[in-house]
């Protein structure tokens, strides 16, 4: 019995959205073809979600990684090049 829970965790990846599909495939199977539909409309949206959030992760890491260049860049620059409240740059020790 613990061989397949760990099956079908491995399957589906164990992640809540994936226990959900692995319960409208035994839904499916049971109840027959009249699911088939039900079936694909979940797993394209399951799909589709996926998708979505590999997007989302993308955009994200992205614009973290400009903010670290952008951070590394001044943390490597110092105190040079700084600007003061006014605007004016601020005048570098004798």
């Amino acid at each position: 019995m613990a061989a397949q829970g760990h099956m079908g965790a491995s399957v589906f990846g164990g992640t809540p959205l994936g226990i959900g599909i692995a319960a409208v495939a035994v839904g499916a199977v049971l109840i027959g073809p009249r699911a088939k539909p039900l079936l694909k409309k979940a797993i394209i949206g399951y799909l589709t979600a996926s998708e979505r959030v590999r997007e989302l992760v993308a955009e994200a890491s992205e614009q973290l990684q400009d903010i670290y260049a952008e951070a590394r860049h001044e943390y490597e620059t110092g105190p040079r090049g700084e600007r003061g409240a006014d605007g004016t740059s601020t005048p570098e020790p004798a």
